[in-house]
């Protein structure tokens, strides 16, 4: 990617973020906090994953498919737990070491020192492993 190419992406990201934040200042506050009621977050939260943006948790399934765990998996496991992890993944501060382990080492248990889904992903593993036993 040469530096142009760069800042066209970087203002690319910037008018998405001032586009979202748009939409969501047209709602009242009393609308916001029912969405996020709806959603069973609180207003502050909803604020924040609406700022991150739709591809937030885009990790999250990159790191599920590195570890043969389908959204079905997750679906029969419990339910709210998809919708738990993708939250979780979308307020992570750690995407940029995520992304690279994902792109250089996807196999390395590295990624289970600074993942918040750490330990829900391990056991959607070994509840998938007994399952297909």
């Amino acid at each position: 990617m040469t530096g142009q190419d760069a800042v066209s992406a970087l203002l690319d990201r910037v008018r998405d973020w001032w586009r979202r934040q748009g939409e969501l200042s047209v709602l009242g506050n009393m609308e916001i906090g029912r969405v996020a009621e709806d959603l069973r977050i609180s207003t502050d939260t909803l604020r924040d994953l609406v700022a991150r943006g739709p591809e937030a948790a885009n990790l999250l399934y990159e790191r599920m498919q590195a570890l043969g765990i389908s959204k079905a998996d997750v679906d029969k496991a419990a339910q709210g737990v998809m919708r738990d992890m993708q939250r979780t993944c979308a307020c992570c501060n750690e995407k940029g070491v995520c992304e690279k382990d994902l792109a250089d080492r996807p196999d390395d248990p590295v990624w289970k020192n600074y993942c918040p889904n750490a330990v829900t992903l391990e056991s959607l593993s070994e509840l998938k492993a007994r399952s297909s036993g």
